[in-house]
């Protein structure tokens, strides 16, 4: 392979995925805009049931819980009860208990279950809620999360409605906005839910019930889908894709909200996104012939595959860039239709642009204040590419994953000791090979993008210096 040619390889792999997203998701929105939000029946005063929320917690702040459970105690719901799942160690044990007796003192309906040997991490405190729960509806809480009492009263109505319904999802919403990881976050939330969930819904796609935010029929659950797979670390798209294949129906709710609090920390990203990444590729593979032999349309099954590898664009952003430094630093020069691709990189990227701003986005924030937060975000986005990509690669050779929850509250602020500050290292790493690049006239594209680049890690170390220097 000549020398031009890796180089072309190198832009391919970090221009060329993000040219296909910006182009699909550009064409959903414009689709979507011929089309009218789904009609979903209401039923005067909703409908009654029991509705069963398991609460599965392991080294989550105490008050967390107690407003948790709190919150759902204020909804007014007709019928329901709390299950919490603890993995945490006996000590921490006992403070849950004492938690619940005095929430139970106050006409919270909460029961504990402790879990002495906690197996199949998150969905296995899931299941043990599932089959000890007696409600006619299963509802997985995040202590960090805030359903609204619209949701159960709109959801309850359609399961009534609707036998072949098995989930009602509501639309999350970001609660916190304290910090300037938190701002990006709830910008890119809001962008991302009316890409992924509004705008789908519209087009009749199928929706994949979130972590927490989806009302469960139980009867389905126990029965044809016998719970949650333990092998799997991300619970929501791997049921997800049995649901689909099992021919039940998903419904979305844009008007329900679900207000959820996204991490604060850079350091709490991090642990997130590759959370995510993994768990999204896992199920793609381990579910990939559930999607295919599903039985419904082409459209629906390639649009399935599709949104359970939306971070892969993100791993190839890092194999990319890292190889066109490489090369660069080697003294490859790039081929010469490098410009046209990088201009048809910036043409989609402008389009789709227009599109999202045509979405409720940011409502009532100023230009300014949107652009900051596009910029923050593709620059956090960008600077935890290289835990992606590790995550994604870990997926895809099969190997396995401990799961490790985001941290949350004071758990955030907690640092274990020093860390090599990948960070640093990669963004001194992109500006000594994008300043050698453009020394020489044929790598212009290629010096261009590795100084972006670098700006984005530079970026994070200095405005999160203690997340990036330590675990």
């Amino acid at each position: 392979m000549s020398t031009e040619l890796l180089v072309g390889l190198g832009l391919a792999l970090v221009l060329v995925p993000q040219v296909f997203m910006y182009a699909y998701y550009s064409a959903l929105i414009a689709l979507s805009r011929r089309k009218s939000t789904p009609s979903v029946p209401k039923i005067a005063g909703g409908c009654q049931g029991l509705v069963s929320f398991i609460l599965p917690v392991r080294r989550e702040p105490l008050k967390y819980i107690v407003e948790a459970c709190r919150h759902i105690h204020s909804l007014g719901l007709p019928s329901y009860e709390i299950i919490v799942v603890s993995d945490d160690p006996p000590d921490v044990k006992d403070e849950i208990f004492k938690i619940v007796e005095r929430l139970r003192g106050e006409g919270v309906n909460v029961w504990l279950i402790w879990r002495s040997e906690p197996r199949g991490f998150r969905a296995g405190a899931l299941n043990t809620g599932l089959w000890a729960s007696i409600g006619d509806y299963v509802y997985v809480l995040d202590v960090d999360s805030r359903p609204s009492k619209n949701l159960f009263e709109r959801a309850l109505g359609i399961f009534e409605a609707d036998g072949s319904v098995v989930a009602v999802i509501g639309r999350w919403e970001p609660i916190n906005r304290n910090t300037r990881i938190s701002q990006a976050l709830a910008y890119g939330l809001e962008l991302l839910v009316n890409i992924l969930y509004s705008v789908r819904s519209k087009l009749n796609l199928y929706m994949y019930p979130l972590g927490t935010g989806t009302l469960f029929r139980a009867s389905v659950l126990k029965g044809r889908l016998k719970g949650w797979d333990i092998e799997r670390i991300q619970d929501d798209m791997e049921i997800g894709a049995r649901i689909l294949a099992q021919g039940f129906k998903v419904v979305y709710l844009d008007d329900s909200p679900v207000y959820v609090e996204n991490p604060e920390t850079y350091r709490a990203l991090r642990v997130q996104q590759s959370r995510w990444a993994y768990g999204a590729l896992d199920a793609a593979i381990a579910r990939f012939r559930h999607i295919v032999f599903s039985k419904t349309k082409f459209v629906v099954k390639l649009d399935a595959v599709l949104y359970l590898m939306q971070y892969v664009p993100q791993a190839l952003l890092f194999a990319g860039t890292t190889l066109l430094a490489i090369l660069a630093i080697a003294g490859f020069e790039e081929p010469p239709w490098s410009a046209l691709l990088f201009v048809v990189w910036l043409v989609t990227l402008f389009i789709f642009q227009v599109a999202s701003s045509k979405l409720k986005v940011a409502s009532g924030e100023r230009l300014w204040y949107r652009l900051v937060q596009a910029g923050r975000l593709s620059a956090i986005t960008t600077a935890v590419s290289p835990y992606v990509a590790k995550s994604t690669l870990k997926a895809l050779f099969r190997l396995k994953e401990t799961y490790k929850r985001t941290p949350k509250g004071a758990y955030q602020k907690l640092f274990s000791g020093l860390r090599p500050p990948v960070e640093l290292i990669l963004g001194l790493f992109f500006a000594a090979a994008a300043g050698i690049a453009a020394l020489r006239v044929g790598s212009i594209i290629t010096s261009l993008w590795l100084l972006l680049s670098s700006t984005c890690y530079l970026y994070v170390v200095i405005r999160f210096p203690r997340d990036v220097f330590y675990n």
